[in-house]
């Protein structure tokens, strides 16, 4: 009696895992959906710092920095970017590859603190990174969303340098 249950709940499963929903092709594109903008300025930076076992660690802490999007306003009061640079051998180029470890906090425009960390892979001036947002109120939503972005640096002449994270949410597929 034990195997022919079994045998049937196999049978289901090979079923259910050959069913045409499992055979449907992925979507073309990937929906996602604008947060907002964080824009920071860079303070000095510090470093490079060896670390062991190759590679440097460079800290940049913030100056200052504003959260602006459809739904999400903030303004940064502090944080730190301390990516680990490592010598890119894959290309003939070379280069640098950069782990951004990024860090942010601040209060959104209804008071409410939040904490981001971000981190990703890219070099000096553009990088993948998804962010973990801790926030309460009406923002706490943004705790349980998946949220992905790419940096862009921004040479201000004569002036400090600031970076510009454009943040997107990705619905998580059921």
């Amino acid at each position: 009696m034990f195997i022919r249950k079994l045998v049937s709940y196999w049978t289901a499963s090979i079923f259910i895992m050959n069913s045409s929903t499992s055979e449907a092709a992925p979507p073309a594109t990937m929906n996602s959906s604008y947060l907002f903008t964080a824009s920071v300025t860079l303070g000095k930076r510090y470093g490079p710092i060896p670390m062991v076992g190759g590679g440097i660690r460079v800290v940049e802490p913030f100056t200052g920095g504003t959260i602006d999007g459809p739904n999400f306003h903030a303004t940064i009061e502090g944080g730190h970017a301390s990516p680990i640079v490592l010598n890119d051998t894959t290309t003939e180029k070379g280069g640098s590859v950069q782990y951004p470890f990024i860090y942010v906090y601040g209060y959104t425009d209804d008071g409410q603190p939040f904490y981001i960390q971000e981190e990703g892979i890219g070099n000096r001036v553009s990088q993948n990174t998804r962010l973990i947002i801790n926030v309460g109120g009406s923002h706490s939503y943004l705790q349980t969303s998946y949220v992905i972005a790419q940096m862009r640096f921004i040479e201000n002449e004569g002036g400090p340098t600031t970076v510009a994270v454009d943040c997107y949410s990705i619905p998580m597929i059921a």
